[in-house]
């Protein structure tokens, strides 16, 4: 039996094809859980409708307080031992929980599942498939050996729940990064593993891209290894302790780390932009991302915006030129 935590949070434009795809599953013993962190669009309605024809849906109403206190919430509420997690814009394969029940009853040591996902735009284009984490033990075991950060596609993971409550489950300090950071913690009690499948697809659109969260992002993942790496040696890092640590630090050095984050940001709305085909969006965000970082960036970003012009040179040659617009529409890229 599986309980499915799914965050919300004025996700009334994709809620209903993610709980449609669950409702779907070839699996049917669960329970979803959609945890909503204060909607004020109609989200809740659409929800409640969907709940009065399938009892397996339960809405659990907080105030806003954050993805990881939303959460928390459906961790205690679920009655199942296992948790899936899907965002309330992402669509579920078919078959995930099947797959990775099936999974997690041929390895009953396995603490997490994770898998493959396909990326889509806004508007459910099929772009470019995308699998992260370890496949087998020997690739969990190097990981947990070099401390280095382990990594799972969020909307494909499956943890027992009594592990994650044992850990304290999601932090709110690491909002933006709440789930690498659990996923972490997990692999302390157990290997995390992925299966070489599609189990969802995963939605990309400009939503909340902001420079300033992928900067505290790479601060997160940076003291995650860090904590890693210490807990091998027999202690462990405290995270406040950490961010009083980089205050601490010169101006010069804030500021390279501010610039790096900022860059990085930068490239990824790139990748969005041109994802979505806004070019001339996808232009400046990438001007941007190559001056803050042009040795990482400068190349990566020449690659979506020489691919994008010349596809929309096609279109324009098949089309004749009616109706391209440089600004709107949907690309084939995912974030990478």
């Amino acid at each position: 039996m599986i309980s499915i935590v799914m965050p919300s949070y004025n996700s009334a434009g994709f809620i209903r094809e993610a709980i449609d795809s669950i409702t779907a599953q070839t699996f049917p013993h669960f329970e979803l859980l959609v945890c909503d962190d204060g909607s004020t669009d109609d989200t809740i309605a659409i929800v409640e409708e969907l709940a009065r024809v399938d009892n397996r849906i339960r809405l659990i109403r907080n105030q806003h307080g954050g993805v990881s206190r939303n959460c928390n919430v459906g961790l205690r509420e679920a009655r199942f031992p296992w948790i899936a997690r899907l965002d309330a814009d992402d669509i579920a394969a078919p078959d995930r929980l099947e797959t990775q029940i099936k999974a997690a009853e041929r390895h009953p040591d396995v603490v997490c599942w994770g898998g493959g996902s396909r990326m889509i735009s806004r508007d459910g284009r099929k772009l470019r498939r995308a699998q992260l984490g370890p496949v087998d033990m020997a690739e969990f075991d190097e990981l947990r050996r070099t401390g280095k950060v382990i990594y799972i596609i969020g909307p494909t993971v499956m943890f027992k729940r009594d592990a994650a409550l044992r850990v304290g489950g999601y932090d709110p300090r690491f909002d933006g990064a709440e789930d690498i950071d659990l996923l972490n913690r997990l692999a302390d009690l157990g290997p995390t593993l992925t299966l070489p499948k599609i189990l969802t697809h995963y939605r990309i659109h400009g939503k909340s891209i902001t420079a300033s969260r992928s900067a505290r992002q790479r601060i997160m993942f940076a003291f995650i290894e860090e904590r890693n790496i210490a807990r091998l040696g027999g202690h462990d890092l405290d995270f406040d302790a950490h961010l009083a640590r980089l205050a601490a630090r010169s101006t010069l050095r804030r500021l390279h780390e501010d610039i790096a984050g900022r860059g990085s940001q930068y490239y990824k709305n790139t990748v969005i932009h041109f994802a979505e085909r806004r070019l001339l969006k996808a232009l400046g965000t990438g001007v941007l991302a190559v001056v803050l970082q042009p040795v990482s960036s400068s190349g990566r970003v020449y690659g979506w915006i020489s691919r994008g012009v010349r596809r929309r040179l096609n279109d324009l040659t098949r089309d004749g030129g009616r109706g391209i617009s440089l600004t709107a529409g949907e690309g084939d890229r995912p974030a990478g």
